[in-house]
């Protein structure tokens, strides 16, 4: 294919840049670096996805694809080599990332601090340094770099140097963010060195400064076609400093204001040094982007506190965050509108000469080049392309639901222990987030279904978590199920006020204890019991307080939604007289309104609504509405444009632009937002009664007019199937791996090497024989060949034989709490015996034992089977134990169990012989040396090939473990 390989892009992301708070220092002078880049290209909004996550936007950036295509779906994970919670990998990423198409395109890419990009991909055209590279955990020396931060390796020994510790930071390098501590007395100043605060600065000024170091050094010394640089500090500086930020709010602490806020302003302005650094290096013919994944409100949308569940400092965020380019061909000092970060990917192919795929959700921003551009035909999908994409092998890439699967079914079946309670709990809950990200992923994609069978299964699994009952109501709404939003509604509002009556009468009783004796009783606990006291006394007080905003909104929602209009019309005047006017609830009433046919008064409210914001899409929706209503086509058409330059993913404002546009003649910008609108939702059936008309009357086309209709009639029966579906009956669709023809059983794993005579002279009492693989993978078998063999099995014989295994497991109760049991003293008694460890623990062995004095060494027989007949072995053990098989699929987790544990033997250098489970039981004479050799056991081989009975070994059989 193709492709401009003397092109030169730029792309840096400010995490949370937001224009409400650069314009004004833009126009102070205080960015003159973003000031230049402003007046040689074009700027404009950003719009963000939701849940405006992080992790899961700059994937979206990366990728041009939604969450539930792409498959990061929060902040952590869960951990299929531990058993744990990690924070989040780009190994749940599903689908490439522009650095991957480029590098099958033969274009060389420099990627640093992307989140999440740990642990690095290796591309062999290109250069990442992940988002793990700039972390300081411990003091500066020894400063150790995480493995798998830097690809190629051979950058490692010069980048980590360029890494910047918070400890190397002077009082004069904070001065610029802290100008409020001149002149303060030493004890204020002692108070401020002490603030925790303060080390959170410093800590966000040094990750910040280490990406910097790191992207100077790659872009001045690497080759690159296009360099990704990801800077994580606004959003920090934001979360952290943003309260403190001018004006002062009431509330905010004297001393604490003139400390601390001039830190929002001076991230911003160390931001615009470090842009003009990259643009320079960059040089003048190179591309420049700069964009922002949401915004930060730094004005009167400030929250006072954050709500009070997983990723609620999320909410301070912005709808919109920032974009500007400039560069050759860009337009020069121009507004863009529409854009969204899904366009990101598209408009980086569009520049190098590459077509987006037809499964990316964004669009080429053409807006932006100064001659139309001949944009490529579009291709069905990356990720059908073959080529040397440097993914990580697709073994590595896993679901959270898939790596818990096969956690449970590990502990189903025996192998390991159950995790303790507070590690069960992390795990399910992390899950649970996920499935919550994923469902409002869901949600902001328009495909409302998906979203209520995830959120139905978590509001019945947890019905305190009321956020889950309002997004279910949401999704109820949208699709028109108005006797389930009723019920949901009622069920929310029930259960929250049962839940507030029930914390006040709690803190009623707190509040007649004996104040002095329950001092004493906090003042002797320890900090920890004081902090968890602390929090859970906070937790009580918030629930005490329902949002009753939020719960007589849902309720006036629900009459509207009935048709209940005065009475909606009602509460949402109760709601202004208690609460003031608020911009959603303007909103609503506006609809209301519309549907009563009060076409001034809906005006009113929408204006009123557009005056509090702006920038809000939804007024300007409700006016272009109102004004088609009357006829005012030209204003209908401007407003609808407006709604969608503010935010391009609404189907109903294309299709009223369309349907303006129609009416006041001019079908063929009419016909581009009604095909827009259908591309959005391709059951908006009035949408293609609208391109029908225009193919029949203005383009006078039989053919084409027939395919509307036929798609308008298809349309119109999927959405009645849809309204009449079930809320049980809606199904969550899994994410579908890459299909480039890469297949987890042809990707390469570490060899097994059985490194012959590395342990000849070791003593057997200092040799540990572990047999190893998956559950159900023939280790048993191979613990009763070792027993002929002559080594001692390391067993307690509390597992008992069972129609599974009939001649028994041969484990060790111990062996099974590797991943929960800190303890592994144990070790001690098993050197001269032969262990059974599953996969999945193997890395949880020390890697090194003393034993008498005396170094002990491991060697490792690795049974070895095909991953379909493991799964029906297992399954079918579990049907024998009574026990449901977990949802997921399992095998994505196993094989990088396998993986995890083969780096493992590879990097320790631990001799290890792979053993074919299907050639050993069918083939034994074929195997059998080569296992005696590895054991110096040449003269057990008759003997072990007795200990394999035939009758309980039949082919793809279930009764092996």
């Amino acid at each position: 294919m193709p492709t401009n390989s003397s092109k030169k892009v730029l792309l840096i992301g400010w995490d949370a840049a937001d224009w409400k708070a650069i314009h004004p220092l833009v126009d102070a002078g205080k960015m003159p670096n973003l000031a230049a880049l402003i007046e040689r290209g074009v700027i404009g909004n950003m719009a963000t996805l939701q849940p405006a996550l992080s992790p899961m936007l700059w994937t979206s950036i990366a990728t041009g694809k939604r969450p539930y295509k792409h498959g990061v779906h929060g902040f952590s994970e869960p951990d299929p080599a531990t058993g744990g919670i990690r924070p989040v990998t780009n190994l749940s990423r599903k689908t490439k990332a522009i650095w991957n198409i480029l590098n099958q395109n033969e274009l060389d890419t420099i990627t640093v601090g992307w989140w999440p990009s740990n642990p690095a991909e290796p591309l062999s055209r290109g250069v990442m340094v992940s988002d793990d590279f700039q972390k300081a955990h411990g003091p500066p020396e020894p400063w150790p770099l995480k493995p798998h931060t830097i690809h190629p390796e051979r950058l490692e020994k010069n980048l980590k140097e360029l890494r910047f510790h918070p400890s190397e930071l002077t009082e004069e390098d904070l001065f610029p963010f802290l100008p409020g501590l001149r002149g303060l007395p030493p004890e204020d100043l002692e108070k401020a060195a002490k603030d925790p605060r303060m080390q959170s600065l410093m800590k966000i000024i040094a990750d910040c400064t280490s990406i910097h170091s790191a992207a100077t050094a790659l872009i001045q010394n690497e080759p690159w076609n296009l360099m990704c640089v990801y800077y994580d500090a606004i959003d920090h500086f934001g979360h952290a400093f943003m309260r403190y930020h001018p004006p002062q709010r009431p509330g905010v602490d004297d001393w604490e204001y003139r400390v601390f806020n001039h830190v929002v302003e001076a991230g911003y302005r160390y931001h615009d040094l470090m842009l003009g650094t990259l643009i320079q290096l960059a040089g003048e013919k190179t591309t420049v982007i700069l964009m922002s994944d949401h915004g930060f409100h730094p004005d009167d949308f400030r929250l006072g506190s954050v709500p009070r569940e997983p990723a609620g400092p999320a909410a301070e965020h912005r709808q919109f965050g920032i974009f500007a380019a400039a560069g050759p061909g860009i337009k020069k000092d121009e507004r863009v509108h529409g854009a969204s970060l899904l366009d990101i990917t598209p408009t980086l192919l569009q520049l190098f000469g590459l077509p987006a795929g037809v499964d990316m959700d964004g669009k080429t921003l053409e807006g932006i080049f100064e001659k139309h551009p001949q944009i490529p035909e579009k291709i069905p999908s990356w990720d059908d392309v073959s080529g040397d994409h440097g993914m990580h092998p697709p073994d590595r890439q896993i679901s959270a639901q898939d790596s818990q699967a096969a956690l449970q079914q590990l502990v189903a079946l025996g192998y390991i222990d159950e995790p303790d309670a507070d590690s069960a709990t992390a795990l399910e809950q992390t899950v649970r987030e996920l499935d919550y990200n994923l469902a409002q992923a869901y949600i902001d994609g328009g495909i409302f279904t998906e979203a209520v069978a995830i959120l139905s299964r978590l509001y019945e699994k947890w019905p305190d978590e009321h956020r889950f009952g309002f997004k279910l109501a949401t999704c109820y709404h949208s699709l028109q199920h108005t006797a389930r939003l009723r019920e949901t509604v009622t069920t929310v509002s029930t259960r929250r006020m049962a839940e507030a009556e029930k914390a006040r009468t709690e803190l009623e009783e707190i509040q007649q204890l004996d104040p002095v004796v329950e001092t004493a009783r906090i003042e002797a606990l320890t900090d920890p019991e004081k902090e968890k006291y602390g929090r859970e006394r906070r937790e009580l007080i918030g629930k005490a307080r329902p949002n009753l905003f939020s719960l007589r909104y849902l309720e006036a929602s629900a009459d509207f939604s009935e048709g209940k209009y005065a009475d909606a019309l009602a509460r949402l005047a109760e709601l202004d007289s208690e609460f003031g006017a608020r911009k959603n609830a303007l909103v609503l009433r506006g609809e209301i309104l519309q549907k009563l046919r009060r076409w001034n008064e809906a005006t009113t409210a929408f204006e009123e609504a557009l005056a509090m914001d702006s920038e809000s899409p939804a007024p300007l929706l409700g006016l272009a509405r109102t004004a088609l209503a009357q006829r005012k086509f030209s204003e209908a058409a401007d407003y609808a444009r407006a709604s969608t330059g503010l935010l391009y993913f609404q189907p109903r404002a294309h299709y009223l632009a369309g349907l303006a546009l129609y009416r006041n003649g001019d079908w063929e910008n009419a016909e581009a937002a009604l095909l827009t609108c259908v591309r959005q939702a391709p059951l908006a059936s009035a949408a293609y009664r609208g391109l029908s008309h225009i193919a029949q009357y203005q383009r006078a086309d039989p053919m084409l007019t027939q395919t509307y209709r036929q798609l308008q009639a298809q349309s119109r029966e999927k959405a009645a199937a849809l309204h009449n579906t079930r809320a049980e009956d809606f199904h969550c669709s899994q994410l579908t791996p890459l299909r480039n023809g890469d297949s987890p059983d042809t990707r390469p794993m570490a060899a097994l090497d059985p490194r012959p005579g590395s342990l000849d002279g070791i003593s057997e009492k200092n040799i540990i024989t572990i047999v190893t693989g998956l559950p159900r993978s023939g280790t048993s078998l191979m613990m009763q060949i070792l027993a002929a063999a002559g080594i001692p099995l390391f067993s307690d014989g509390k597992r008992p034989a069972d129609e599974s295994n009939q001649k028994g497991y041969h484990e060790h109760q111990k062996i099974a709490a590797l991943l929960t049991a800190g303890d592994r003293t144990w070790l001690r008694e098993a050197p001269g015996h032969a262990l059974k460890i599953v996969a999945p623990l193997l890395p949880s062995l020390p890697p090194s034992l003393l034993h008498e004095n005396s170094k002990t060494f491991y060697r490792v027989i690795f049974m070895e089977r095909e991953m379909e007949e493991i799964l029906a072995s297992q399954s079918a053990m579990l049907d024998r134990l009574g026990k449901p098989l977990p949802e997921g699929d399992a095998s994505r987790a196993y094989r990088q169990h396998l993986r995890h544990a083969k780096n493992w033997l590879a990097a320790h250098g631990i001799p290890a012989l792979g053993v074919p489970y299907e050639t050993l039981v069918h083939h034994p004479a074929d195997i059998l040396p080569q296992i005696a050799d590895f054991l110096g056991k040449i003269e057990s081989t008759e003997a072990m090939q007795k200990a394999i009975d035939p009758t309980l070994h039949r082919a793809r059989a279930t009764q092996v473990s």
